[in-house]
């Protein structure tokens, strides 16, 4: 049996212990409703039809290849974890770390499994091209949304993704009714929560899903680390708020009752603008310790935003092709 502290000796097993295959932890978790997992990792050692780029890994390429190569995150493990979890279908989120720009492997597998995988592709968002291929992944490989990530740029300060040079993309997933999941990342990611308010007022047609919150500060208080700008998109409908591990992981180390910390969320911007994800493939652990610690979040809820959370909203808002324009 592998005992999930002891094999963190070095920076691959910290990296690689999240896709372990199950071997600890058989706890049964059965909770009253469905879930809708809104945000897996999936990845195979196949190198010959599916080459790495891993240069977007904060862990470095080796040791995400390593990872990858010894216990690939393919249908098949990643189905068994949710099966056991009580997991009925989800997102693909296309995982940077390991192949970057490159969608092939995810949109492949999601057309072989289209009752599970709804896929989430990763494209430049200042590539001229984009809007030209996110219209035809959504018309071929019916994409559900596309997801931009990463720090701002070192001489504007800005983030790529939500300035001038993206409007492009942002037009053309309005126009279909494409979901756009952001997870900006450094020091100045609640200033782009401002922006952000201002892009979703801009284009309502568009889901905006923010990665784990939009990563609040883990600290006990009056606003349970939200900014004024996170709080400020409360007002902006189409803004919609992504629970995961990492975040709750992130609460834990910190010593944040994550039950309080949900229950301010969901009063702040009500449970029918959240969703959930395991982060399987990426977050240390299994999957049903995953759901058990999801669950304890949302103990303070009622059953109908619990099932609001952790399936009815995700469920409706990620639509292959997208939903279309809107008819306001």
């Amino acid at each position: 049996m592998i005992k999930r502290r002891t094999v963190l000796g070095s920076a691959l097993a910290a990296a690689a212990v999240s896709i372990l295959p199950k071997q600890a932890f058989a706890r049964k978790i059965t909770p009253p409703f469905k879930l809708f997992d809104a945000h897996g990792h999936f990845y195979t050692n196949d190198t010959a039809r599916y080459p790495f780029n891993a240069r977007g890994s904060r862990y470095g390429p080796e040791v995400m290849i390593a990872k990858a190569m010894a216990y690939p995150m393919t249908p098949e493990v990643v189905f068994r974890e949710w099966d056991l979890a009580g997991i009925e279908m989800g997102l693909g989120v296309q995982y940077n770390s390991t192949y970057a720009f490159d969608n092939g492997y995810l949109l492949d597998i999601a057309k072989q499994y289209p009752d599970r995988i709804l896929p989430v592709v990763i494209l430049s968002p200042t590539d001229p091209k984009t809007p030209a291929t996110l219209e035809r992944m959504a018309k071929e490989d019916r994409i559900v949304g596309v997801r931009f990530t990463g720090m701002p740029n070192k001489e504007t300060g800005q983030y790529p993704f939500l300035g001038d040079a993206a409007t492009g993309a942002w037009e053309v997933c309005d126009s279909l009714g494409l979901s756009i999941t952001l997870m900006p990342l450094g020091e100045k990611v609640p200033d782009a929560m401002q922006q952000v308010g201002v892009l979703a007022a801009r284009y309502p047609n568009v889901a905006i899903v923010l990665d784990h919150i939009g990563f609040p500060k883990a600290e006990i208080s009056p606003t349970w680390g939200l900014t004024p700008h996170h709080v400020a998109l409360a007002q902006h409908k189409n803004v919609y708020y992504k629970l995961t591990t990492l975040l709750i992981d992130q609460l834990k180390d910190a010593k944040v009752p994550t039950d309080q910390f949900m229950l301010h969320m969901v009063k702040t911007y009500g449970a029918d603008h959240f969703v959930w994800g395991t982060d399987i493939g990426n977050s240390e652990g299994w999957v049903e310790d995953f759901v058990q610690d999801a669950l304890y979040s949302a103990r303070m809820l009622t059953p109908e935003q619990q099932k609001a959370v952790f399936y009815d909203t995700a469920k409706a808002l990620f639509i292959p092709g997208g939903r279309g324009r809107s008819r306001a």
